[in-house]
């Protein structure tokens, strides 16, 4: 009986790393990876001094920038897609609302402050959306720059591809859907609008950081937030 619990076991963390890629942890100062391998926070430690000021002055330059689309309206006329999702019923949590510029997405231009292919937005239900951050995108196949060394990291996730369409999340199995691959989707950084260059360049929205900052209205804090497009 043991030795075929220690089977099941072993089969089953093998199919679990067939669908998310290897689940150990990547050294802390790797620049890119899986999404789930990385540390949610950067070392800024890890930077020379070259690569914190880049951190930095990237961080600057687009709060500065990003001002212009803290309206929704604005974001829209701007060429950024700030339809508000539909919730499920009864829904009410925090969501990340990933409003993309389509044009910005296949403009040639990369890690450009003024021109990101993202610009994220706090879903609070029945509260305005609240601008908290960025994202940058690169072309299947290509690398994004990495001027804060590690503290400008680059993350993917495993989606299922098929031709050459944008991949997609995974079903609730696991599997993809007949005629799609399971393969490592485009590398993206995000850029949160926190108070500290740390958190600043999280992987995943640093919830608690966005609340210090007052981003997210009380209501939202404490809870366990999910992005959406």
């Amino acid at each position: 009986m043991k030795t075929l619990m220690l089977i099941l076991i072993a089969t089953l963390a093998l199919a679990a790393e067939s669908v998310a890629g290897p689940t150990s942890k990547l050294p802390p100062q790797t620049v890119r990876g899986l999404a789930h391998r990385l540390d949610q926070y950067p070392t800024p430690a890890l930077a020379t001094s070259t690569e914190l000021a880049a951190a930095r002055r990237l961080l600057h330059v687009l709060r500065t920038a990003a001002q212009r689309w803290r309206d929704p309206a604005s974001a829209t006329r701007a060429g950024f897609n700030t339809k508000r999702p539909r919730r499920k019923p009864g829904e009410t949590r925090v969501m990340w609302f990933h409003a993309e510029h389509r044009r910005w997405s296949h403009d040639g231009r990369y890690l450009d402050p003024r021109r990101p292919e993202v610009i994220i937005y706090a879903d609070v239900p029945g509260k305005p959306l609240v601008l908290v951050g960025v994202m940058f995108s690169m072309p299947r196949g290509l690398r994004g720059a990495t001027p804060g060394g590690p503290i400008t990291r680059w993350h993917w996730h495993r989606v299922c591809a098929k031709g050459d369409k944008r991949g997609l999340t995974p079903g609730p199995d696991g599997k993809c859907p007949p005629g799609a691959t399971m393969r490592n989707g485009s590398e993206m950084m995000h850029v949160w609008f926190t108070r500290d260059l740390r958190s600043g360049y999280a992987i995943h929205a640093p919830v608690p950081d966005l609340c210090a900052a007052g981003l997210i209205p009380r209501v939202g804090c404490g809870k366990s937030p999910h992005h959406h497009r």
